[in-house]
């Protein structure tokens, strides 16, 4: 029971999003991560973010990192991810290939702004349509069919 309190803990202080559906695919650890400045792109998607969340705050507070995950696949605590969001810092770790990618950027920024990693429906589906790429491409959709639970 104490490994499972520890472990609930853990998870609720990091939180991976978009998990790679190709199982065995090549995982970078956050480990081979680097500071990457924050792209002016970057302040454009806080303010859209800030805006259908209805939450404001300060960008310079997140620390943006990029890393070397060809495939998309970031490993941190034996979890894989397209993109993670770590409470601990307020940092937010992606793909060096998908620095550009506007759905998962925003994504992790939701969860910065909402300082949580679980995904609330009203949030990541009804008012961003952040919650997966599935949504980001329909936004008719008020049910996320990767993570219907919002978990």
């Amino acid at each position: 029971m104490r490994r499972f309190i520890a472990g609930m803990m853990l998870l609720s202080s990091t939180m991976g999003c978009a998990v790679p559906r190709a199982a065995g695919a090549p995982l970078a650890p956050v480990e081979r991560a680097w500071e990457v400045p924050t792209l002016e792109l970057y302040s454009d998607w806080w303010r859209k973010t800030e805006a259908c969340s209805g939450r404001k705050a300060d960008m310079s507070e997140v620390t943006f990192y990029a890393v070397d995950a060809p495939n998309g696949a970031i490993g941190l605590n034996g979890t894989v991810a397209h993109g993670w969001w770590v409470r601990q810092g307020n940092r937010i770790y992606l793909p060096a290939n998908a620095l550009g990618e506007e759905w998962l950027v925003r994504h992790e920024m939701l969860h910065a702004l909402l300082q949580r990693g679980s995904h609330p429906t009203r949030q990541f589906v009804d008012a961003c349509h952040l919650a997966s790429v599935d949504v980001w491409r329909d936004s008719t959709m008020r049910v996320d069919p990767t993570n219907p639970q919002g978990r």
